[in-house]
């Protein structure tokens, strides 16, 4: 992967770049998170600044509301934060058909940053399919299909195809769904 600022190329499941320091993660990078506290600050000044002069303004009340809304949208982006695990994962998901190699180190990444997603355990699968790496894909479906209580029914059912798909390929019969 090249950094679009740079252009210097990385390797792995890199976060930043190694030149620049670019944010390499899609998702809610700090510098976005700065931009959209900077522009909750700036609507709350705007709508206190309105308010202040209502009685002049026509439709002052309703610029107030506007202001207050977008400031508090942009403060409540700003402060909570996106999981790095997701992050990774929105990366490999982009990545899976042209590189599963970098796709397969990214969701690897994101299950060691937050092992109780199981579902993370279904994408490094599909990965592990993709290079040809069938017990490995198969034994992240074995254990995702252990614990699958509170987990959607259509995620189940597309392990459970995925599974039977990757033992046909790989010519294993390691689990009985």
């Amino acid at each position: 992967m090249q950094c679009p600022r740079c252009w210097t190329r990385q390797y792995g499941a890199v976060a930043r770049c190694s030149n620049c320091s670019n944010d390499l993660l899609p998702g809610r990078s700090p510098r976005l998170r700065r931009y959209a506290l900077g522009l909750a600050v700036f609507c709350f000044a705007i709508a206190g600044g309105v308010a202040l002069g209502a009685e002049r303004i026509p439709l002052a009340y309703l610029i107030v509301g506007l202001g207050l809304v977008t400031a508090i949208g942009a403060a409540v982006y700003a402060v909570l934060p996106a999981s790095m695990s997701s992050r990774y994962r929105q990366r490999a998901l982009a990545h899976l058909r042209v590189n599963p190699e970098l796709a397969l180190l990214d969701l690897t990444r994101a299950t060691e940053l937050d092992p109780n997603d199981r579902s993370l355990l279904v994408d490094r699968a599909r990965a592990y399919r993709l290079l040809g790496q069938h017990r490995k894909a198969a034994a992240d479906l074995q254990t995702y299909l252990r614990h699958t209580r509170g987990e959607p029914p259509a995620r189940v059912d597309q392990a459970r195809m995925l599974l039977e798909r990757v033992e046909s390929s790989g010519g294993l019969r390691l689990w009985e769904v």
